[in-house]
């Protein structure tokens, strides 16, 4: 026995020296861990979450080019319900009665006395019977001739106005008056295949030198609920 006690004393003591000291445990393993990424996170959530003074400017400017937008829009609407409203609907036999007097036939009166005013026929364009209703309106050989001529003649009346004159300074537009009683002329008369309202003598009034005066506006038809000139001046056949 006391053999054995001195061998296997020195041996346990080797081993204990050689297996040292046991490293101590951590009180809180996953405290420190889980507590530091919050904090590490929490200035970015905070940044993202208040808006630069860019930003804020960038959104008042979008909220302000889409509340311009809008208005744009609602004026635009308001602008083609107004014109749908002013529209005459067409009419296959023309028989639409035009006002003897409204601001549009005004407004086209008005650029024709500025066209004898101003020796411009192109400013009473306007006021004028347009070709293309014109060449199916009228039953005669070669319509579109015929209107080139009336047009001629219109412009040659425009000039021979102006000339009427020897100066025309200082000359307002008054107003236009309807001539005749309108009457409906038919299909089949005074060579027309459609059938329109027709007036005589409308007055082109003007003041000038602090007097009134009167250009006769000698033949207007109707179409589509407007009045147009096909003759000017009395229309004297070649």
């Amino acid at each position: 026995m006391t053999t054995s006690h001195h061998i296997l004393g020195p041996a346990l003591l080797l081993l204990a020296a050689c297996a040292g000291p046991s490293a101590p445990s951590d009180p809180h393993p996953s405290t420190t861990t889980s507590a530091a990424a919050p904090v590490a996170a929490a200035p970015k959530a905070t940044a993202a979450a208040a808006p630069t003074a860019d930003a804020k400017a960038d959104a008042a400017a979008d909220a302000a080019t889409a509340t311009g937008a809008d208005a744009s829009a609602d004026a635009s609407a308001d602008a083609s319900a107004a014109a749908a409203a002013d529209a005459v609907p067409f009419v296959k036999d023309n028989k639409v009665l035009p006002p003897l007097e409204s601001e549009e036939l005004t407004a086209r009166a008005r650029g024709l006395f500025e066209a004898i005013v101003n020796d411009d026929p192109a400013k009473g364009e306007p006021f004028w019977f347009p070709k293309e209703p014109f060449i199916p309106l009228k039953d005669v050989k070669g319509p579109d001739r015929y209107w080139d001529n009336l047009h001629r003649t219109f412009e040659r009346d425009v000039h021979a106005l102006h000339k009427k004159r020897k100066t025309w300074e200082g000359a307002t537009f008054e107003s236009f008056e309807v001539g005749s009683t309108p009457k409906w002329v038919p299909p089949g008369d005074e060579a027309n295949k459609i059938g329109y309202y027709r007036s005589f003598r409308g007055k082109l009034r003007y003041r000038i030198e602090g007097k009134l005066s009167t250009i006769e506006v000698h033949t207007i038809i109707s179409w589509q609920g407007k009045w147009y000139i096909t003759h000017l001046s009395k229309f004297k056949k070649k």
